[in-house]
């Protein structure tokens, strides 16, 4: 009987540690909707001068994409102070810009590659907030158009990875960077994760490393018949300077319990190292082809242990964003979720923070 009592209370101690661990590490912080009912898939996000800004994107405004609806890119550009609300900026970017990367670093925002009514660009727009305006720096453009990739940046050098030069062309499998203390120097090829290419997949950067989860290709059925096939695998890069040129070593991990392609990116760090992945498209929901009858994205969540190279599955999060194609920036203390799409064709203009 004693011995019952102790492992139902060593059961009860188990289970009360992981609700609480999950309710520490994963609770949310809503913060100001942005200033647009139907809101964005693909943004840029990123800070500068204490503020957040985000910018471009991507909806359906009119009718949805089963009722014959046509999308729409945008320039827009709002702010995010401290205390307040968002603010749509007279500043606009050079043209409707979405799904390419953003970074901040020392102040500035780097927004790299992304697309505009399907035409892909290989330009890197560099912007910093003065104070009353924000500032356009000349930035070297991408060796190539490129869009629906990923990146972070890893100290003062920026990583990209995957992604595609073409809405219907081939996924790379090839990483780029460029050193901001050198921009001069250009982009150069950085060596490819040991897997294949991807298009959609997903970063995070801590301790001196970038990490880089799931993502999608086109996979070919026994007759022949081309579906999305998302990837599960995840690999790790740790850069290094040899003899004055940037390289580095992967080391693939852990393969996630499902995939994620699309989720929010760069994607959470937690205090303890922890990387948190919400969102995302998995293979089940891939299988969806119908959007007027798409369930959403999966509300599942994913934590990856840095330290033991190991993942715990959160099945069914309601407080954490459940989307995909939208940025996540770290500002004031926490990591934001701007925007994004529920399901296809389906944006929400709701802005989430994660307390860390």
């Amino acid at each position: 009987m004693r011995k019952k009592t102790a492992l139902l209370l060593l059961y009860f101690s188990l289970v009360l540690n992981f609700t609480l661990t999950a309710q520490v590490e994963l609770t949310p912080n809503p913060l100001p909707d942005l200033p647009d009912k139907e809101g964005f898939a693909g943004m840029f996000a990123g800070v500068s001068g204490s503020a957040l800004f985000c910018m471009g994107g991507a909806n359906f405004p009119g009718k949805r994409p089963w009722e014959g609806g046509t999308k729409k890119w945008y320039s827009n550009i709002y702010k995010l102070e401290r205390s307040g609300e968002w603010k749509k900026l007279p500043d606009t970017l050079p043209t409707p810009l979405a799904y390419g990367v953003s970074v901040s670093v020392n102040n500035k925002i780097y927004l790299v590659g992304g697309n505009s009514d399907n035409v892909h660009t290989d330009k890197v727009i560099c912007l910093s907030w003065n104070g009353d305006t924000l500032l356009t720096e000349k930035f070297p453009s991408l060796p190539f158009p490129l869009a629906n990739m990923t990146g972070a940046a890893v100290g003062n050098l920026i990583i990209v990875a995957g992604g595609s030069s073409t809405p219907t062309g081939p996924v790379f499998k090839r990483c780029i960077g460029i050193d901001i203390t050198a921009p001069a120097k250009g982009w150069f090829e950085l060596p490819a994760w040991p897997g294949p290419g991807r298009s959609y997949p997903v970063c995070a950067v801590t301790q001196g490393k970038f990490y880089l989860f799931s993502g999608e290709r086109v996979g070919l059925t026994a007759k022949n018949q081309k579906y999305r096939y998302i990837l599960q695998d995840a690999y790790s890069f740790t850069p290094q300077k040899v003899k004055g040129k940037w390289t580095g070593t992967w080391h693939q991990l852990a393969p996630l319990p499902k995939g994620a392609a699309a989720a929010g990116s760069p994607v959470p760090v937690l205090r303890d190292g922890s990387i948190v992945i919400s969102g995302g498209v998995d293979p089940r929901t891939a299988l969806h082809t119908d959007p007027s009858t798409h369930p959403g994205i999966s509300r599942d969540v994913q934590v990856y242990n840095t330290k033991d190279n190991s993942w715990q599955l959160l099945v069914n999060v309601d407080s954490l964003p459940a989307r995909v194609t939208l940025p996540i920036a770290y500002w004031n203390q926490q990591w934001v979720f701007i925007s994004g799409e529920v399901k296809p064709g389906v944006r929400t203009n709701k802005v989430v923070g994660l307390k860390n």
